[in-house]
Order: structure tokens, then C-alpha cells, then sequence
């Protein structure tokens, strides 16, 4: 017969404990010490997230606002009413104004390529300049055609390495292949002013390889075939 195993007198049994029940008991004895923290997290989280709420709202709310104002002076623009579209008048917001309200939406930064082509079409290029380096939208065409307008800006002040360069990087800005080749003839074009044929003729050649069939490229072909007319070097 097997004895059973004795326990010296005045020994207390050992208790079974339940794992699951003490990791309850240790998380409420957390939450009731640390409960106004807790809270207080939570009502931050809260308040964030409706605050991040409102902020897109006021965006939509000022996007639809900002998109209806240029509606309507972006016909001017195109008629060449170009000082009439800049300020505004009594039944019209000018840009000026546009971009000072709604400048952070997609429509103000829009605006902000417009009225540097509008201060540009008015022999003002630096109000223009100051503009085009302005925007900070995230359409890359539009992008493309503030830094173009920057170009044409430094162009307008003879300032032609500066220009050349602009015109590349509008070039490498644009997703559109025909104002990547359009862009890319412009820096061709102020090479040449600088007097540096190689660099025009190497923009030109790459423009005929990588973008054919657009309008800049039947432009720059008639470009080079009049630097070897006036070269010699029908190899251009």
C-alpha cells in the first residue's frame, strides 16, 4: 500500500491560483490608479481625430470656394484683361485676393501660376517670379508651369543661365510629354543665347529621340537643321 504523503504539522496548504483571474485582478488595479490618465488619453485621441475632421471639412468648404472664384476671373486671364484679373473689381475677387484667402487649396495655388502669367503679360517680371516661386500644389504639370514661368520670368531679365536651368527643371517637373518636350526646347533655345550651341544642339537631339511627334519636336528639327545651314555640318 503506498503511504500518502505527510505534512508536517502546522503547515498551510498551498492555494491554486488561476493565471487568467490575476491578470484581471493587476489590469483593474492599473486602470484604477491610472484612470484619469487613461481618460485623458482617450478624450485626446478623441479631440484630435475631430479636429482633424473640421480641418478637412474647412478644406473641402474652402477648395469649393476657392474653385468658384478662379471660375470666374480665368476667362479674363485668357482675354488678356490681365490687371483687370489681378485685382478684381465689383463683380469679380481678383487672384490677388484669391490667393490671400485660399491660397493653401489646390484652386489658390492654381491662382498663383495665373497671376504670375498675368504680372509676366504685363512686363512685370518680378511681381511675377515672386508668384511662380510660390506655389506648393501637388499637381506636377501645374508644378512645371510655375517653374516655366519662372523661366520666362529670369528670361524677361536677361538673366539667361538662370532661365536655362528653370526651363530643364520644368521640364523634369511636367508628367505631360508635351510640355516635358516643350520645356526642354525652351533651355535649347536660351542655350543658344548664351552662345552655347553644344548644349542646344544636345537638348535639341534629345527632345527629336525621347518626344517625337509633338509640336516642340517638329519645332526643333527646324531648329537644327538651321544651326547646319548656318554651321556646315549637316551631321548636327
Amino acid at each position: 500500500m503506498v503511504q500518502s504523503e505527510q505534512r508536517p504539522e502546522g503547515q498551510i496548504p498551498p492555494i491554486e491560483t488561476d493565471d487568467h483571474a490575476e491578470k484581471a485582478d493587476r489590469l483593474l488595479e492599473f486602470f484604477i490608479f491610472n484612470k484619469n490618465l487613461i481618460i485623458g488619453a482617450t478624450l485626446g485621441v478623441i479631440v484630435i481625430a475631430g479636429g482633424l475632421f473640421f480641418y478637412q471639412q474647412q478644406r473641402n468648404s474652402d477648395e469649393i470656394a476657392a474653385y468658384r472664384l478662379l471660375s470666374q476671373v480665368e476667362s479674363h486671364v485668357d482675354n488678356g484683361n490681365w490687371q483687370q484679373a489681378v485685382d478684381g473689381d465689383s463683380t469679380m475677387t481678383g487672384l490677388r485676393k484669391i490667393i490671400r484667402e485660399y491660397g493653401s487649396t489646390p484652386s489658390g495655388n492654381h491662382a498663383k501660376v495665373l497671376i504670375g502669367d498675368s504680372f509676366l503679360a504685363l512686363q512685370e517680371a518680378d511681381s511675377a517670379m515672386t508668384y511662380y516661386r510660390t506655389y506648393t500644389g501637388k499637381n506636377r504639370d501645374l508644378a512645371a508651369s510655375a517653374k516655366a514661368g519662372e523661366a520666362a520670368s529670369l528670361l524677361h531679365k536677361k538673366a539667361y543661365s538662370e532661365a536655362a536651368a528653370a526651363f530643364e527643371k520644368a521640364s523634369e517637373t511636367a508628367l505631360n510629354h508635351a510640355l516635358k518636350a516643350s520645356y526642354l526646347s525652351d533651355a535649347a533655345d536660351t542655350y543658344l543665347l548664351l552662345n552655347n550651341r553644344d548644349m542646344a544642339v544636345d537638348l535639341y537631339k534629345r527632345i527629336i529621340r525621347k518626344y517625337p511627334g509633338f509640336t516642340a519636336t517638329a519645332k526643333v528639327q527646324e531648329s537644327l537643321l538651321a544651326i547646319a545651314g548656318k554651321t556646315g555640318n549637316v551631321d548636327l
